[in-house]
């Protein structure tokens, strides 16, 4: 079996210790990770387990993943890589299978697994094994190196969230397409990455809310009256949970609304400028 030409790539944050064993299916692999929380005792556990790793980067500021996912592929020397996470659980058998998905398909740049509790496909020709889909998780996909970046990989404007909804879309609106082999199965627990905290519930539902906004903007799919609206129906929440001693929904409507205004900052102004302009020119 061929090995060298798929790598694993992999980003931790605050990880959990448990999730090492995930890494026994990537050990003939060349593996790349990079830590953006300076952990530097998972990085000794990892290193004595798994010598062969070929590159484990930390660093102590957190760039998102779409960013640090695009770092890591750019180090990589192979034909294909698997994006994965280190609470995804793929076999090497598996990832075998993924990439004849690839090399059958020549008009695919991604191929992704079946994944337990993830409905990312809808299959009515139920003889079919491999066929395409919309949509990927971005806990595990194996891709074309060289197709993935003349797509410009991961737009890093996005830190977590949407990065990989903005993917497809442009793998949509270009000549190639994502293949489900649906004899391959993952599994996925879901955000059991990240050690759960007051931050990284910040972090994740301020990100969420960001990339909703900035991906609508880009796809002209967001409309000001929901800009307009949005903050104020989340300010109203937040006065509502606080004084009902709802902690967690007070958060989470203070993020909506942190977020909102970073967009806003960012990008927001000039898109209701052009929006305003656009209907002035109209009339």
């Amino acid at each position: 079996m061929k090995f060298n030409d798929i790598s694993v790539v992999i980003l931790f944050y605050k990880t959990s210790y448990k999730v090492i064993k995930n890494l026994s299916n990537y050990k003939n692999f060349d593996i790349y990770i990079l830590d953006q929380s300076n952990d530097i005792i998972l990085k000794n556990k990892i290193e004595k387990k798994f010598p062969k790793i070929k590159y484990y980067g930390i660093s102590n500021k957190n760039n998102g993943f779409a960013k640090g996912i695009n770092f890591l592929v750019k180090k990589t020397k192979s034909k294909y890589f698997l994006c994965t996470q280190p609470d995804t659980n793929i076999t090497q058998k598996s990832i075998l299978k993924l990439k004849k998905t690839l090399k059958i398909k020549k008009d695919s740049v991604i191929s992704v697994p079946k994944i337990k509790g993830f409905k990312n496909y809808s299959n009515k020709k139920k003889d079919m094994k491999i066929f395409p889909v919309k949509k990927i998780l971005g806990a595990v996909f194996l891709a074309d190196k060289k197709k993935f970046m003349e797509l410009n990989m991961f737009d890093e404007r996005f830190f977590f969230y949407w990065e990989d909804v903005d993917l497809c879309k442009k793998i949509e609106l270009s000549n190639l397409n994502i293949y489900l082999n649906s004899s391959v199965v993952a599994k996925h627990k879901g955000e059991g990455s990240v050690k759960a905290n007051l931050k990284t519930f910040i972090i994740r539902k301020v990100n969420f809310k960001y990339g909703e906004y900035l991906y609508q903007s880009k796809y002209s799919k967001i409309k000001i009256i929901k800009i307009l609206r949005e903050p104020i129906k989340f300010l109203l929440l937040l006065i509502f949970y606080t004084f009902t001693f709802q902690f967690n929904k007070a958060v989470e409507s203070l993020c909506s609304i942190y977020a909102i205004a970073k967009f806003l900052l960012n990008s927001g102004v000039n898109l209701i400028k052009n929006s305003f302009f656009q209907k002035k020119a109209i009339n």
